[in-house]
């Protein structure tokens, strides 16, 4: 075994139990977990795109020809950094990591690790053996926008598709969350891990940012315990294959469509089955799969696709789900070029996307970063998978930042997207140990 490598497989519990915040990659999917440990070499940040322009405001507006090329540029600095792990001794090398929703205005978080550990997935019945704990405590939430405000932000769309410039865009909001105490995030993906049997859980290391004197906290909720190193975590269990690729089969599994569930057996199931009727949903879900079929069909020599839509479920939400299989054309197309070919799909972005992501970036107050993008790994033969990073938070010290979208078409109401938004947080407010209803009780 060459310095940094692969080393034996071993149970997905006791890799959940060799995760270390600030330094490993946790991976769970239906196939296999992953942990991949220590930094051979990180990925560093794209130098700033040329040939920008600016919009009445003075804002910076990038042309969709850059976005190709600032593409294709990522995935040729991907296979440099793959060329430089051999050339430091390894016989395979993978890449782990999150790619961001826009990678002109954030940087991936991506790094090739010293050593990984594969093993099997693990029953539900075998993770109800993880013990769940409060990941946080005493915690105050602060939303971002205010509700009102992104109302008002879902009302302003409407009115854009009323008039025919879009067809659909997906608009998001944050909560805000600062703990009494340090946030367990080890235990916090313990939680996520137990909960989400079916989905994508995942745990990203970020590069730290230091903040300038101006930025220490005064604040004397911050002195409860004492001080330590921190580190900044992306996190979450994502229910949305973006794709995988296993020699030349090729596997993507879009959702779009989605009703908060019920804790009521027969109010659940009415809610399931109003979703897959909800003639509303169902063309948000036909639009959706079209765009990926689009941007698979170059790239393989044929694709399934099932007429009709199926539910898959979360422990808060219904989604309507389809699951896409094909064949590549060509078997040096890496699971990277098919998830960069699919990013970003109308399921977290909109339709047609350049329009959509200038809503985006005029209705949100926040930059996403790696919220909406896409989180997994790829190793040196192409093989790799990649899910939508959704259902997620940002971590670091005492606080967290958590992330939820709605779909905005024709026949959306603010009051409904509002309400979506608040259930999807539900995910990661039960991994903490909150009462999900919080995401609905707190306005800036």
């Amino acid at each position: 075994m060459s310095k940094a490598g692969t080393v034996a497989a071993t149970s997905a519990l006791h890799l959940l139990e060799q995760y270390r915040e600030g330094s490993s990659f946790f991976w769970s999917s239906p196939q296999h977990t992953l942990l991949a440990q220590g930094e051979q070499i990180r990925w560093s940040a794209m130098e700033g795109l040329e040939g920008n322009t600016s919009d009445s405001m003075g804002a910076v507006r990038v042309t969709e020809q850059r976005r190709d090329e600032a593409t294709q540029l990522f995935i040729n600095r991907m296979e440099q950094l793959m060329e430089k792990a051999r050339r430091l001794g390894q016989t395979k090398p993978i890449v782990v990591g999150a790619i961001p929703f826009d990678l002109v205005h954030s940087s991936a978080e991506l790094f090739v690790p010293e050593k990984i550990q594969w093993a099997e997935p693990l029953s539900p019945n075998s993770r109800a053996l993880v013990e769940k704990r409060p990941a946080a405590v005493g915690c105050e939430v602060r939303e971002e926008p205010a509700g009102a405000v992104f109302q008002q932000s879902v009302n302003n769309v409407l009115m854009d598709l009323n008039q025919g410039d879009l067809h659909k865009v997906v608009l998001s909001r944050t909560l805000h969350v600062t703990s009494q105490t340090f946030v367990d995030t080890h235990q916090l993906l313990r939680n996520l891990f137990r909960d989400n049997t079916h989905g994508y859980t995942f745990a990203v290391p970020m590069t730290k940012i230091y903040p300038s004197k101006c930025d220490i906290t005064t604040d004397k909720r911050a002195n409860t315990e004492p001080e330590k190193e921190t580190h900044r975590t992306y996190i979450g269990a994502s229910p949305e294959l973006l794709v995988t690729r296993k020699g030349s089969k090729v596997r993507a599994n879009p959702l779009a469509g989605s009703a908060a569930r019920s804790e009521d057996p027969a109010e659940d199931r009415r809610r399931a089955e109003a979703l897959l009727a909800s003639a509303k949903d169902r063309h948000e879900h036909a639009v959706v799969i079209e765009a990926v079929a689009e941007a698979l069909r170059p790239l393989c020599k044929h694709l399934t696709i099932p007429a009709e839509p199926s539910l898959v479920q979360t422990r808060t939400m219904w989604h309507l789900s389809t699951d896409i299989h094909g064949e590549l054309a060509n078997r040096g197309t890496s699971s990277l070029e098919l998830a960069c070919a699919l990013h970003p799909t109308p399921a977290i972005c909109g339709t047609p996307v350049k329009a959509a992501r200038e809503a985006i970036r005029e209705q949100e107050p926040f930059e996403r970063g790696l919220f909406t993008g896409m989180v997994g790994w790829c190793d040196s033969g192409g093989d790799g998978e990649w899910a939508v990073t959704i259902r997620c938070a940002e971590v670091e010290g005492r606080t967290l930042k958590l992330f939820a979208g709605a779909g905005i078409v024709a026949g959306s109401t603010a009051e409904a997207e509002l309400a979506e938004t608040s259930a999807k947080f539900g995910t990661m407010l039960l991994a903490m140990g909150l009462d999900p209803s919080v995401s609905s009780m707190k306005e800036e």
